[in-house]
């Protein structure tokens, strides 16, 4: 699989490395690709770095990385994301004098699949902390990880790519149900294991 990371920071970073010690293909763009040659370096010989209209052009899957507020600028520069499936890693959080605090009744799932109609949006890795991403992956019993969307084709590839960087996937539904994702719902920031993310996931989506 060739994938497009966006936002080549700590989430991006590391799931991306995990995908290219799996196998895939994959590229690691930001606004300033000339400093990502050490993370590239750890990636090992299947990651690159590039432009995020590289990063764009390049991949089948988009993994979408970036802070909120930048959320705009990055799929302008991606290019034409028609078709292509977007894992929307971002939270609904702004930066006020050195402070990160949630926007109010935001969704930046919601949001981004209303910008980009003609993408399959596809929202995972926004539940969990970079910490847990480096350092908990590939467990014998693997830590639950969240996804929801409208697409079954694309949710199947994200399933799969889930596996692939170490954690087990978590089917909550389709994009209606980011609502649990993201801050403020029941499944954000916090681990489960398979078992009792499943028992949740039934209370949660009828």
């Amino acid at each position: 699989m060739k994938i497009g990371v966006i936002g080549a920071g700590g989430i991006g970073g590391t799931i991306g490395t995990h995908w290219a010690k799996a196998g895939h293909q994959v590229l690691f763009s930001s606004r300033n690709p000339e400093k990502l040659s050490e993370l590239v370096a750890t990636a090992g010989e299947t990651a690159q770095a590039g432009t995020i209209a590289q990063a764009g052009a390049f991949s089948d899957v988009i993994f979408l990385a970036c802070y909120y507020w930048t959320i705009d600028e990055a799929i302008s520069a991606a290019g034409g994301l028609d078709r292509k499936i977007i894992i929307d890693a971002t939270n609904p959080y702004m930066r006020k004098d050195d402070t990160n605090y949630r926007v109010p009744d935001a969704s930046s799932g919601l949001e981004l699949a209303a910008k980009v109609p003609t993408a399959k949006v596809v929202k995972a890795y926004n539940t969990l902390p970079t910490a847990t991403f480096a350092n908990e992956a590939h467990r014998a019993d693997p830590i639950a990880l969240f996804y929801c969307g409208d697409d079954g084709e694309a949710k199947a590839i994200v399933s799969q790519l889930i596996t692939d960087s170490g954690f087990a996937g978590i089917d909550t539904g389709d994009l209606n149900q980011v609502i649990h994702q993201e801050p403020g719902g029941v499944l954000y920031n916090h681990s489960y294991s398979v078992a009792e993310a499943q028992k949740l996931v039934r209370s949660l989506v009828h």
